[in-house]
C-alpha cells in the first residue's frame, strides 16, 4: 500500500487526505478493513459495544422494535419496515438485535464493506441479507437502520484556518517517505468547514466530514421513512477547535494505539471523532428532526438499570446457595453490562436518533 501511494502521488501530485485515509482503509488489495481479516473482535484489532456485551445487542433491539411498530402505525406504503445494520463488524450485534425485534420487521439486511465479515455473516445469519452497501438493497421501502461505530472510518478531509481562509492538509513525498503537506482547500471542503466549524481561531484544524453529510442524505434519498439510530464517538465542534492533527486522527491495530498511520498505510485502523454537530446538521437539511444522548443515557431508556438489578440479584442468590460458577457468570454479565454505561468509557459515546412515526 505505501509504495503504491508513493507512486501514485509522484505521477500526480499530492493527494487530498479523505483519499488517503480511504485507500488505506478500504482499497480493495490493500484495506484496512476490505483486504485484511475480521478486525472488530477480542482477538482481532479492537472491540465495540456488541462485543463487551450481548446485552447491547438486546436493549438495541428494543429501540429497533419500538422504532418499526411506530413505522408501522404511521406508515402509507404497507408491510413491515426493513431492518438493516451498517457496518456489522464482527457481527456480533446482529444476533441479540435479531432475537429481540426480528419478529417485527419483513427482512433483515446487513451491508458490509468487509469481504471476510460478510463470509462469516453469511454462514452464521442465512435468513440475513448481507450485501456489500445500501446500494445492493431496495430503495423506497421502509426501514429502521442501525449503525454502531460507523462513521468515525468515513473519510474525512483536513484543513487548516488560516488569516485569509482556509487550506487543505493533504499527503505528499519527501525523501521517499509519505508526508503531511498543505494545499489550496477544495471549495466543498471550504463551505463545510465555514458552515459547520463557524467563525474559528486562525491555526484550527478541522477533519471535514464530507462522506458522512453524503451518506447522510444517501439514507433519506434512498429509503421512505426511516428511522435511525448512530452510534459513535464523538464530540461538539468546539471541543474538536482546540484539538491538533495528532489528536483528532488515531489510529488502532492489535488493541494498541498510536501506530504512525503514515508510516504504515493499509496495516492500521484510521479513526476520527464524530462531530456531533456536522451529523446533526446533515440530517436537519434533509428535513428530519435528531435526538442527542450519550450511550449511557440511550441504554438507560431502554432499561439497562433494571437489567442490571435483575443480574446483580441472581448473582447473590447464586452466592447464597453456593453455585460458584452461577454467581461468577452473574457477576460477568453485569460487570459488562456496566461497562456499557461506563461515563469514562462506552457510557461517553454519542448517539444520534432519528425517529420516525413518534
Amino acid at each position: 500500500m505505501k509504495s503504491q501511494l508513493i507512486a501514485e502521488i509522484r505521477d500526480d501530485g499530492p493527494i487530498p487526505f479523505d483519499r488517503y485515509m480511504d485507500a488505506c482503509l478500504y482499497d480493495p488489495d490493500g484495506g484496512f478493513f476490505s483486504a485484511g481479516p475480521l478486525r472488530s473482535a477480542r482477538t482481532g484489532d479492537f472491540v465495540t459495544s456488541p462485543e463487551v456485551s450481548p446485552w447491547f445487542g438486546t436493549l438495541l433491539g428494543r429501540w429497533a422494535q419500538s422504532a418499526s411498530v411506530a413505522l408501522g402505525q404511521r406508515g402509507e406504503r404497507g408491510g413491515l419496515p426493513l431492518l438493516i445494520e451498517v457496518g456489522a463488524g464482527s457481527g456480533s450485534l446482529l444476533a441479540p438485535l435479531i432475537a429481540e425485534a426480528g419478529g417485527v420487521f419483513g427482512g433483515v439486511y446487513v451491508a458490509e464493506l468487509s469481504s471476510a465479515a460478510r463470509s462469516g455473516m453469511s454462514e452464521r445469519h442465512p435468513t440475513v441479507d448481507v450485501v456489500a452497501s445500501l446500494d445492493e438493497i431496495p430503495t423506497g421501502v421502509d426501514a429502521v437502520l442501525v449503525a454502531n461505530e460507523l462513521l468515525d472510518n468515513m473519510p474525512v478531509a483536513l484543513a487548516r484556518r488560516t488569516d485569509d481562509g482556509w487550506l487543505e492538509i493533504g499527503v505528499g513525498v519527501e525523501g521517499g517517505d509519505l508526508t503531511l503537506i498543505e494545499m489550496p482547500v477544495r471549495e466543498e471542503v471550504s463551505a463545510w468547514c465555514d458552515d459547520v466549524m463557524g467563525d474559528v481561531p486562525v491555526g484550527t484544524v478541522v477533519t471535514a466530514q464530507l462522506a458522512v453529510a453524503s451518506w447522510i442524505s444517501s439514507v433519506f434519498d434512498r429509503f421512505g421513512r426511516v428511522s435511525i439510530c448512530l452510534i459513535d464517538y464523538g464530540a461538539r465542534t468546539e471541543e474538536l477547535a482546540g484539538r491538533d492533527v495528532g489528536s483528532l486522527i488515531r489510529s488502532y491495530r492489535r488493541h494498541q494505539s498510536g501506530i504512525d498511520w503514515l508510516q504504515h498505510p493499509g496495516e492500521t485502523d484510521i479513526t476520527v471523532d464524530v462531530n456531533i454537530d456536522g451529523v446533526a446538521r446533515a440530517i436537519a437539511l434533509a428535513g428530519h428532526q435528531v435526538r442527542v444522548m450519550s450511550q449511557a443515557e440511550f441504554l438507560v431508556e431502554q432499561g439497562i438499570h433494571e437489567l442490571i438489578e435483575s443480574v446483580r440479584g441472581d448473582e447473590q442468590l447464586f452466592a447464597r446457595e453456593g453455585k460458584i460458577m452461577g454467581q461468577l457468570k452473574a457477576r460477568s454479565q453485569r460487570i459488562e453490562m456496566e461497562a456499557l454505561v461506563d461515563p469514562a468509557g462506552f457510557g461517553a459515546f454519542t448517539v444520534l436518533l432519528v425517529e420516525e412515526g413518534t
